[in-house]
């Protein structure tokens, strides 16, 4: 649903892309590379990291942010019923992993969704279940590169992002949800 970058002619600097499992990052240069042959383009994320992409690798990788029509599906995916991920933790950690690294803000939100769900709730036998360390980091990483979205694109803090996410999550069908910060 987000919308891919078609061609980079549209891009200058200062635009604000998606760079897949980087998240928000923004365009600070465009031009030829060292051999003059291929145009490369440098993005700056919030974090300081910077990267130098081919517009070939760009064009595979970037994306616009979300716009209000993405934020209104992000709205229901959180808001649905979570996954019956009852497959091994192998499973559910590629299924994961593959979600959060392709940064499609849908997915993002799947991930959100089924790991605030899954943390912490009662094993048949009456023990307490939790997310693994590795689930947690990927939902929370999930979690910080949404709100990060969500704040760019409505013009708010992310810290007033991720609260419109846990607000989204409490409302969802009764579930109980963790704050995830």
């Amino acid at each position: 649903m987000n919308r891919p970058i078609e061609s980079l002619e549209g891009i200058a600097v200062g635009d604000t892309v998606v760079y897949a499992s980087h998240g928000i990052g923004h365009v600070t240069q465009k031009e030829r590379g060292a051999d003059d042959q291929v145009e490369v383009v440098t993005l700056l994320f919030p974090e300081g990291l910077s990267i130098t992409l081919p517009t070939g690798k760009a064009l595979q990788l970037l994306r616009a942010p979300s716009g209000e029509t993405e934020i209104a599906e992000i709205q229901r995916t959180l808001r649905a019923q979570p996954s019956t991920m009852d497959d091994s933790w192998q499973v559910r950690m590629k299924t994961t992993k593959e979600k959060v690294t392709t940064g499609a803000a849908l997915k993002l939100a799947e991930v959100i969704r089924d790991g605030a769900h899954r943390q912490p709730r009662l094993t048949a036998g009456g023990g307490l279940r939790e997310l693994s360390l590795a689930e947690r980091q990927l939902y929370l990483k999930a979690r910080h590169l949404l709100a990060n979205e969500i704040a760019e694109a409505r013009g708010v803090d992310s810290t007033d992002a991720d609260d419109w996410i846990r607000v989204q999550l409490e409302q969802a069908s009764g579930w109980p949800t963790t704050s995830g910060r």
